[in-house]
């Protein structure tokens, strides 16, 4: 729970709106109680020490293209964690499940995410604002006129096609 919490893009704002963080917090305890909320969430963790890095987490609500959420730890970034954690999901989703396209969401202002959903395969494309959504996900009465400030968002479309081409050896599929 630390671990997501401290590496949610949406960190400072579940300190700032505690029942945010208390929606998180059920959320995720009622997962792990096996109460599936059309989400899988993984731990990411050094292969060393067993430390927990930070997590990734697919958004099933549109079965046919998750969404992914991804976030480590500040200490642990630049250090290729995302980028394989993704890389190795994807590939599994892709091998083991009717899934033609997942999709990554991130901040634009967040190059590195932005990069990592480019080497994968992602294309591009204009989404609504992420920060609202999640907050309205979570119950609460957002006003979208009052957020208008809120990070801008990307939406990158992640192909299977695609990313099975780049990824894959002759073996896969």
């Amino acid at each position: 729970m630390s671990t997501y919490k401290r590496a949610s893009a949406f960190s400072k704002v579940y300190e700032m709106m505690p029942d945010f963080w208390e929606y998180q917090c059920n959320s995720i305890k009622n997962y792990a109680d096996g109460k599936q909320d059309n989400k899988a969430r993984y731990l990411i963790a050094d292969k060393m020490s067993l430390q927990g890095v930070g997590y990734i987490e697919l958004d099933y609500g549109n079965p046919e293209m998750p969404e992914v959420d991804i976030a480590i730890l500040g200490e642990y970034q630049r250090k290729g964690y995302a980028f394989e954690t993704a890389r190795i999901l994807f590939l599994d989703i892709f091998e083991n499940e009717s899934i033609k396209c997942i999709v990554w969401n991130a901040f634009r202002s967040n190059k590195a995410s932005c990069r990592i959903a480019e080497k994968l395969g992602g294309k591009g494309v204009e989404r609504k604002n992420l920060v609202v959504e999640a907050m309205q996900a979570a119950g609460l009465k957002v006003n979208p006129a009052d957020y208008k400030k809120a990070p801008a968002t990307v939406a990158y479309e992640i192909s299977k096609t695609i990313f099975m081409n780049k990824f894959c050896d002759r073996n896969c599929m």
